[in-house]
């Protein structure tokens, strides 16, 4: 699977999925998660739910740059993408 579609899915989930409402233009791929996408820490458990779900990932708890990952979109399919590349 490409980055692109990765990242397409991500954007589909937040904003399907999730329900969020942007307030003026949607946020490109390096727009804060939190900041600018507005999601809160229920969003992100529910995100984890549906990338467990979508993708076939598992988010790993005691990762220490877990929360680097969801910085933004970028950055969390980058880290999807490497987990997909993984043997399970």
């Amino acid at each position: 699977m490409e980055l692109n579609q990765i990242k397409a899915q991500l954007r589909d989930i937040l904003k399907n999925r999730l329900d969020l409402v942007i307030d003026g233009p949607e946020p490109d791929d390096d727009g804060n998660l939190f900041n600018e996408w507005g999601i809160d820490s229920v969003d992100v458990l529910d995100l984890v739910l549906a990338i467990e779900q979508e993708f076939g990932v598992k988010i790993k708890q005691g990762d220490d740059n877990v929360n680097a990952h969801f910085e933004n979109i970028t950055k969390l399919a980058t880290y999807i993408d490497s987990r997909l590349a993984v043997p399970a």
